[in-house]
This record gives C-alpha cells, sequence and structure tokens, in this order.
C-alpha cells in the first residue's frame, strides 16, 4: 500500500499538467538582505527559500515531499520575503524559532532534503545559522 502511495505521489510530480516555474529573477527575490552577514543570506537562500519565500521555487521532484506540499503553511509561519517588514518582537521569535528548528536539526526537514541535496546544510552552516539567529533582533527599518 506506502509502494502505491509512493508511485502515486512520484507521478503527480512527473506529470505533464505540472508547470515549470521559471527561474528565480531577481526581481522574485527580497529586495533587502535578511542578514548582514552575506555567507548567512547565500545559506539561507539555498536552503530555506524554497518554503519560506515567495520567491521560491522548488525542482519537480519536491512535488512528492509532504513538507514542501505544505509549503505555503510554512510561509505562513516564516516568509523571508517580508522580513523587513517585521518588528523586532516577530523577528526576535522567527529567529529563536530558527535556533531551535537548526539545532533539532528539524529544518530543512529530511523529507525534503533527502529528494533536494542542496538544501542541507553543512555542519559550519548549521553553525553560521546558529550564530546569526543568537543575535538579537533589531528593529525593522
Amino acid at each position: 500500500m506506502v509502494l502505491l502511495i509512493d508511485l502515486a505521489l512520484l507521478f503527480v510530480g512527473c506529470s505533464s499538467s505540472q508547470q515549470t516555474a521559471a527561474p528565480e529573477t531577481t526581481a522574485q527575490r527580497p529586495t533587502n538582505a535578511v542578514s548582514t552577514d552575506p555567507q548567512v543570506n547565500a545559506i539561507l537562500e539555498q536552503s530555506c527559500y524554497q518554503c519560506h519565500s515567495t520567491g521560491g521555487s522548488a525542482p519537480w521532484y519536491a512535488a512528492v515531499s509532504p513538507t514542501y506540499l505544505a509549503a505555503n503553511s510554512a510561509r505562513g509561519v516564516l516568509n523571508f520575503s517580508d522580513w523587513q517588514t517585521y518588528d523586532a518582537q516577530k523577528k526576535g521569535d522567527a529567529l529563536k524559532n530558527i535556533e531551535q528548528s537548526v539545532s533539532a536539526g528539524s529544518m530543512p526537514p529530511g523529507d525534503y532534503t533527502a529528494l533536494d541535496h542542496s538544501a542541507r546544510l553543512a555542519d559550519d552552516q548549521k553553525q553560521a545559522l546558529l550564530k546569526w539567529a543568537s543575535q538579537p533582533a533589531l528593529p525593522a527599518h
């Protein structure tokens, strides 16, 4: 039964009815960086923006990942495209959640990184995110 469900999900992900997303352009990305650290911004773009920004567009195989299918709710929880509009409290809460999720290894989710290896976080990337997330949030400009 599980095999049939997996095959059905794979078929849906491969179906020709699914639109191929256009390559992300600079206009689709948030105009303001989330962090002052370019390394952190690069990590966020590579591993988080697919689900946590309105400019994210995942590869076709992500459609079989239950976590990616819930991406719209992920954007509701944290949307880096809206980061500059967050007040200090909301940024602080988001940073705390990022720190907890990265520390616990629940972000990026395993079912997504199993399909998209480029979203996996190396130890040095995790440390950079944890260092950034442990900083106090600055007010929105």
